[in-house]
């Protein structure tokens, strides 16, 4: 990649006199001018705005790093963080968990990464960062992987898993609902949390959870769609469904509507976790979700802590929320 020192050169003039054409800081002679953009156009220079920017900004910037995913939710979490950050007169700057760690390996990014005052990570085992002790011990750092509620709790975060199962399971059983079944996502900590506090559950509402109607799945879309399919085909079927994430829900949807089946007339579907796309699908998704406005005041307050140099032993236990919506019809007796 060209520099501005290849141009100077190129050109036959100071690195200064680059500036001020680029910059339009000081006027540059007609032939002089003439030469600079004659070696710009060889050499394809490409002037990085942002880059001088984050070499001579003084305000302290946060990197917000998000895996990609199929629903909205990190972007949910990541805009309710970055209001909270604005109101502190925080800047922030959202990018992909692979940008950051390409940040992180050196070259053209890594000057960026050194202007950060803090970074935040959500995102789950897929594309993880790769060292976090690193991260950690190089900047203040805030990091939740979805698939470790475990680390949560070092974080600072208690997310009540067997809370979240209950109130779904009760929520389906009061509205007469017996025969259930489950899309995990992958197996991990997380959804062995749920699986745990949905068969617990499940016995104390003598509901029944038939194993053929427990559904892993990767968390790509298109999976769970495919392997709601297949389960739904195979009947009998429950009549209704608990998923441990909106983007299983969505895949459930969408393999009952490939299959003439109505929902909720003949399948009521709930999720565990809220996304804004939960009010755009059809029909509308009902819920159970940890709160993501206390999520996002959790962070804010972490880093500021840490940021300042105070030990952190602030502690935030999650409420959980239903929203009820469309997804779930009353069965009659």
């Amino acid at each position: 990649m060209a520099t501005i020192k290849d141009v100077a050169a190129l050109a036959g003039v100071s690195i200064a006199t680059v500036s001020h054409y680029l910059n339009k800081t000081k006027a540059v002679s007609t032939p002089t001018a003439e030469r600079i953009g004659k070696a710009i156009a060889e050499l394809d220079y490409r002037k990085d705005s942002l880059a001088a920017w984050f070499k001579t900004a003084e305000v302290p910037v946060i990197f917000l790093a998000t895996a990609p995913a199929d629903t909205s939710f990190f972007d949910d979490v990541s805009a309710a963080i970055e209001e909270r950050f604005a109101d502190r007169d925080l800047n922030v700057l959202r990018v992909q968990i692979a940008t950051l760690e390409r940040m992180r390996q050196g070259g053209a990014l890594a000057s960026f990464l050194q202007r950060a005052a803090g970074v935040v990570v959500l995102g789950h085992s897929d594309g993880w960062i790769t060292d976090e002790a690193g991260l950690a011990a190089q900047l203040p750092s805030v990091l939740l992987n979805w698939d470790r509620p475990a680390d949560f709790r070092k974080q600072g975060v208690v997310e009540h898993l067997e809370r979240g199962a209950d109130m779904a399971l009760t929520y389906l059983a009061e509205h007469g609902h017996r025969d259930i079944g489950l899309m995990t996502g992958p197996m991990l900590q997380r959804a062995q949390g749920l699986l745990a506090g949905t068969r617990q559950s499940a016995e104390r509402l003598g509901l029944n959870i038939d194993p053929r109607w427990t559904v892993e799945t990767s968390y790509a879309f298109g999976d769970a769609r495919d392997k709601a399919r297949a389960m739904l085909e195979r009947g009998p079927r429950p009549t209704a469904m608990f998923t441990f994430g909106t983007q299983f829900s969505f895949g459930v949807l969408q393999a009952a509507y490939q299959l003439g089946i109505d929902v909720p007339g003949e399948l009521s579907v709930i999720s565990y976790i809220e996304c804004k796309q939960t009010e755009f699908c059809a029909p509308r998704m009902t819920t159970v979700s940890p709160s993501i406005p206390q999520v996002a005041a959790h962070v804010v307050d972490r880093i500021l802590a840490l940021m300042a140099g105070r030990n952190v032993p602030l502690v935030t236990s999650l409420g959980i929320e239903l929203i009820e919506r469309d997804s779930v019809r009353t069965l009659n007796a």
